[in-house]
């Protein structure tokens, strides 16, 4: 029991102590800020998937819409290319 009472009122055995408290704080201070940074990193990358899924979904309509208006664009044009052979099949009828 001495002995333990001498060390820790042994000025340099106090300072050691107080140099050792420091760094295991600064040690937590440390692993806490690690922890933050890897739960705002995991939180960034589900909000990443998540967008990445809507483009995803996103991009799949709009391939159906090109889909769609290439068609109707394809119908129209052969619509008014039949409009114009019956035009010219008549002028040349009457004639």
């Amino acid at each position: 029991m001495q002995k333990a009472k001498k060390s820790y009122s042994d000025n340099r055995a106090r300072r050691n102590l107080t140099h050792l408290n420091t760094e295991l704080q600064d040690v937590q201070r440390i692993m806490v800020q690690n922890i933050d940074d890897v739960l705002q990193r995991g939180a960034a990358l589900s909000e990443l998937d998540s967008k990445a899924s809507n483009l995803s979904l996103l991009s799949e309509k709009y391939k159906k819409d090109a889909h769609f208006l290439n068609m109707s664009s394809a119908y129209t044009k052969l619509a008014a290319a039949a409009t114009v052979v019956f035009v010219v099949f008549l002028y040349f009828w009457i004639l």
